[in-house]
């Protein structure tokens, strides 16, 4: 046996009560719970306590007190000593020691080399076939001025892929993004060589995201089509200085004697703030900023010198093929899939209901973009069902919601996640755990789209017969067993028209079995029509990031969201990650007058004495009323009811599983997310991180808590070396943390494992 390395780990120690009147809860002190306002706000009010994680001393219990352990060994920002000398010594002489250190370095050797020969595998596809030049690129040159513009013109069959972010606006001709047409505004002069852009028209440019997390985004200038109806979807409308900008530079590019087919505006949205989540945690460096620092000298003049033809700052054009990076192809059997329900969209009377299914790792979700994107093409709206909690489109994690979409979707999940129209929170990564609570969600969620979207007075049907909203269900991954059952579940109760169904020529055992006749020939209704899409090849460099990487980029993006992210205000941070959580100041929830329905454990068998314990330092869904009646009136007279309660501790009203059903989905929704940082039992509030607004907050009256984890990178200070602690507090006087390793039995959570397979359930390639 050769030397094995122990892993150092960080382990949070046991909290022990900090106050004695947590000892008293219990079933029989229980009351009516009312909501306790200040005067500031309307139940929930920001505090200017805990701006520091030092500055809790007072706090009975602290939002950091995690039970279980974390792997240190992972976190490339810790300093930590090799403490591994003397572990795993083997007592043999010394000739069969160095014999196996040989054995050991040699597989070791091979292993690094199989490793570094799958990692040089490239792309040729992710190259731009688009050649920068001074003739097709135009900048707008002035440095005193922070603001960056370029034209690009384009012939058909040109294409630029790139890594990074970017406002996109169509001034001439038609490109395509993700299937998403953009459209030209401009009008040409009498002049056959001279476009202009009308100062009164509505020019509006749209956010693109392009990750290496995920295949990268490429612009293609297509050729232009004629609409019988312009369809105009939120955006960034261009102000009448950045119109005058354009037009300023169009006479620069000679239309007709270079042939060019479209004319496309870039803009810098790096004041966005979304590349900050770089900083968060190592693993994700340099997804959007481009990694010239590996090539060298030569190559790195080479590639700086094509970049600066552009001059848009966090814009990284792809003109040769590296490691790492991957380029999104749509199969043909997308669009043949895609044109057909297109065509069916404005052919029937109805809006269609498409649902995509499929095992996981199949490019469900990357399809459901480009079906979204093209129905856009042709429709003001589009409704999303999402019904994957494990890896959600517009939500954070264990959330099932509805969502109506009327702007196109350019990027990865995390970089649009919105307020849905109704949502509700499952609490787990796989709807597993209660199989029946989830579809009651999901059949609500259907009940939901059918009265209120699409036979509606807001969105469908009635006054302009044009508006059309098609809804398309995106299901979850799992396939085989009940995942399958639920599946049929999902389609016998949305009667879809669409089925589009993934299938593999390669890995056989994850198509899906043929569907069963009440479905393929329902009795009293049309049957769906079943396309079959092929699926994309997910064993490209981007896969190295795996599903829990991209839920935690999902909280992270959600947790450092500002406001200005759900309106899309230009200029204006729309995350916020130059201020770790730890530092952002909380607001303060009374269970006594903010939690009218209590509190609500979706797993585990927590008692009433510890409920305080297993909610501190965790994530859990706000919950509201559905009809939003709570009025001003109401909230003057439980203040005044509450200014007249004494100090006496009161406990919250708490539903555990399984004596209680979850929150009912036909009365409650799910208003967002958000952390309990800390708990005062004294003054009966919990101390919430949420980027929701107030007016959100002002609507909960209950709060459930699932099996989400909270990552124990927003528990840290990433602005700051994290071997020195946090926030500013040595490891050795921060609480409830360390970085010691653990030991013995039962030092952390037991978790299961199910990506083991068996010999038979391995793929046949």
């Amino acid at each position: 046996m050769g030397r094995r390395r122990k892993k150092q780990k960080t382990t949070a120690s046991t909290v022990d009560s900090k106050n004695e009147n947590l000892e008293d809860f219990n079933a029989n002190d229980q009351k009516t719970v009312d909501i306790s306002t200040s005067d500031n706000e309307k139940g929930v009010i920001p505090t200017s306590e805990n701006r520091e994680l030092s500055s809790r001393e007072n706090s009975p219990v602290s939002a950091l007190s995690m039970r279980g352990k974390m792997d240190v060994a992972a976190f490339s920002d810790f300093d930590v000593e090799d403490d591994s000398e003397g572990i795993g010594r083997i007592t043999d002489n010394e000739g069969k020691l160095e014999f196996q250190e040989e054995l050991n370095e040699n597989a070791y050797e091979s292993q690094t080399r199989k490793k570094s020969e799958k990692s040089e595998t490239l792309d040729s596809f992710v190259v731009s076939r688009f050649n920068p030049s001074s003739s097709n690129v135009v900048c707008y040159g002035r440095k005193d001025d922070k603001f960056d513009l370029c034209l690009i013109a384009m012939k058909h069959g040109e294409s630029i892929s790139f890594q990074g972010g970017v406002l996109v606006a169509s001034i001439f001709g038609d490109s395509v993004i993700m299937g998403y047409r953009l459209r030209g505004v401009s009008s040409e002069s009498s002049s056959e060589n001279c476009i202009q852009v009308d100062l009164d028209s509505s020019l509006k440019f749209y956010p693109v995201f392009s990750p290496k997390t995920h295949s990268l985004l490429v612009i293609e200038s297509a050729e232009k089509q004629e609409t019988i109806c312009k369809i105009s979807h939120s955006g960034i409308i261009a102000c009448s200085t950045t119109k005058s900008i354009i037009n300023k530079l169009l006479p620069t590019i000679n239309l007709v004697r270079e042939g060019y087919d479209t004319i496309l505006a870039l803009r810098d949205i790096s004041w966005c703030g979304i590349q900050g989540i770089e900083r968060v945690t190592s693993c994700f460096n340099n997804i959007f900023s481009g990694n010239l620092a590996n090539y060298d000298k030569k190559d790195y003049e080479i590639k700086q010198s094509r970049c600066d033809f552009f001059n848009i700052k966090g814009f990284y054009p792809i003109f040769e093929a590296a490691p790492g990076i991957t380029a999104l192809k749509i199969p043909h059997s997308w669009e043949n899939s895609t044109n057909q329900l297109v065509a069916d969209t404005l052919d029937f009377n109805l809006p269609p209901i498409s649902i995509i299914s499929g095992h996981k790792n199949m490019g469900k979700s990357t399809f459901s973009r480009y079906l979204v994107n093209n129905l856009l093409n042709i429709c003001p709206k589009v409704a999303y069902i999402e019904s994957d909690v494990g890896q959600s489109e517009f939500t954070p994690c264990g959330l099932v919601s509805l969502n109506i979409l009327s702007s196109p979707i350019l990027g990865p999940p995390f970089t649009h996640l919105q307020q849905p129209y109704r949502s509700y929170f499952i609490g787990h990564n796989s709807p597993r755990d209660d199989p029946d609570y989830y579809l009651d969600c999901l059949r609500e969620l259907i009940t939901v789209y059918r009265r209120d979207i699409a036979c509606g007075p807001e969105y469908g049907m009635y006054g302009d017969e044009q508006i059309r909203v098609p809804l398309i269900i995106n299901t979850h991954g799992w396939s085989k067993g009940m995942g399958y059952d639920l599946y049929l579940d999902i389609i016998d109760f949305a009667k879809p028209t669409h089925i589009f169904q993934f299938y593999s020529t390669t890995i056989i055992n994850q198509n899906l079995p043929p569907l069963p006749e009440y479905i393929i020939s329902p009795t009293n209704q049309e049957p769906p029509k079943v396309s079959f899409v092929e699926t994309i090849n997910t064993s490209g460099p981007s896969n190295k990031y795996s599903a829990s990487d991209r839920r935690l980029l999902t909280l992270f993006s959600y947790f450092y969201s500002t406001s200005a992210t759900a309106v899309k205000q230009e200029n204006v941070k729309w995350w916020a990650f130059d201020q770790p959580l730890i530092r952002q100041v909380p607001w303060c929830l009374d269970w006594r007058k903010g939690l009218t329905k209590g509190i609500f454990m979706l797993s585990g068998e927590v008692p009433l004495s510890q409920l305080l314990y297993a909610l501190n330092g965790s994530i859990v869904g706000l919950i509201g009323d559905i009809d939003n009646s709570y009025t001003s009136e109401q909230v003057d007279k439980e203040m005044k009811e509450s200014r007249e309660q004494g100090s006496q501790i009161q406990i919250p009203n708490y539903f555990p599983c399984p004596d209680f059903s979850p929150p009912s989905p036909t009365e409650y929704t799910c208003l967002g997310l958000a952390i309990i940082r800390s708990i005062d039992p004294t003054s009966h509030t919990f101390h919430i991180l949420t980027p929701l607004p107030s007016s959100a907050l002002f609507k909960t009256n209950a709060i459930v808590k699932g099996t989400l984890e909270l990552p124990v990178w927003l528990m840290l200070d990433h602005t700051k070396n994290s071997s020195l602690g946090v926030c500013g507090v040595q490891w050795k006087r921060a609480p409830y943390m360390s970085i010691e390793a653990g030991e013995g039995v039962g030092n952390a959570a037991q978790k299961i494992r199910r990506n083991i397979k068996r010999r038979g359930q391995k793929s046949n390639i």
